[in-house]
């Protein structure tokens, strides 16, 4: 379901997607690592302070 309603808003733009695998896309890969590493981090430091 949520698949076909982006598929219909998307429809009406012009556009490429482009598809970048693994080691192409490095730069990618370490700032989401970093985002998630970072919320981990923030958590544990919510459980030490309560």
């Amino acid at each position: 379901m949520r698949q076909r309603r982006w598929l219909e808003f998307l429809k009406d733009y012009d556009f490429k997607l482009s598809y970048h695998p693994g080691k192409a896309n490095v730069v990618a890969d370490a700032l989401s690592r970093k985002s998630l590493h970072m919320s981990s981090l923030m958590a544990k430091e919510l459980d030490l302070i309560e």
